[in-house]
């Protein structure tokens, strides 16, 4: 049966035409980035040379893989981070709000496989997305530097995945609580900042799922350090299984 509901969120995707808000920041970053990187200081040299900015001195350094890649996971971070929230928080929210949640339920749909089946979609397609975006991303970077470092770009895209993977948790939680778009974003965002607020204290780094946005960077930077990911990993994966099950238990207890 969950297989049959991913199938149908699959055609609802395509239907309303969400996958192309999803494939194509994707797929514009993932090239787009190694050509900023590549390209900035050029630019900013060019700025300089006219007359108006004669005399003034800009010191950039040699752009490297390095700096493709950390443009890279500054947009999935991001931008494409906000894209991901905007097309999944209303996947159950919505189909409440129209209706169509107790019409499935009428059906003889169980709840816990209908929301399961909804966060396995999701997953399934972002994480398709990303392996994607990653690929390309390391070719044109191989392509403008004649480098990448692949075993640094593999584990900080890891890192990426499992944040995602929270994400996408907290996507079906706050859709399973609202009873519409507003009130799910409003949950979302609300817990988000709370996780914001948690990085002013840096004894809960290790707790703190924004964490790992700042070690893909140093991963990158710096190399890589399974140690100080180890804690912060199992953290956030014991957060996204708390999430989805709460939001399992609110919506099987819901009136539809």
């Amino acid at each position: 049966m969950i297989l049959k509901l991913m199938k149908k969120e699959w055609k609802e995707l395509i239907k309303t035409g969400k996958i192309y808000a999803l494939l194509f920041p994707f797929l514009f970053f993932s090239i787009l980035s190694p050509v900023i990187a590549k390209f900035t200081p050029e630019i900013i040299k060019s700025l300089t040379s006219t007359q108006d900015m004669q005399g003034i001195i800009i010191k950039i350094p040699p752009p490297t893989w390095k700096d493709a890649f950390l443009q890279f996971f500054k947009n999935l971070n991001q931008i494409v981070f906000l894209v991901i929230a905007i097309v999944f928080l209303g996947s159950i929210s919505e189909e409440k709000n129209k209706g169509t949640a107790a019409i499935m339920v009428t059906l003889g749909i169980d709840r816990k496989e209908w929301v399961i089946a909804k966060f396995l979609f999701q997953v399934l397609v972002v994480f398709s997305l990303i392996f994607l975006s990653y690929i390309l991303c390391v070719y044109y970077t191989y392509f403008l530097f004649s480098e990448v470092g692949i075993y640094e770009t593999i584990a900080s895209t890891f890192l990426y995945l499992v944040y995602i993977f929270f994400i996408l948790s907290l996507c079906i939680f706050s859709s399973s609580i609202g009873n519409n778009m507003l009130q799910s974003v409003g949950i979302f965002f609300a817990i988000f900042v709370l996780f914001t607020l948690f990085s002013i204290f840096p004894n809960l780094e290790p707790y703190n799922p924004l964490t790992l946005s700042s070690l893909q960077n140093q991963w990158i930077v710096k190399g890589v350090i399974w140690k100080d990911a180890i804690e912060n990993i199992s953290t956030v994966i014991i957060y996204s299984v708390i999430l989805i099950t709460l939001g399992i238990i609110y919506f099987e207890q819901q009136e539809l």
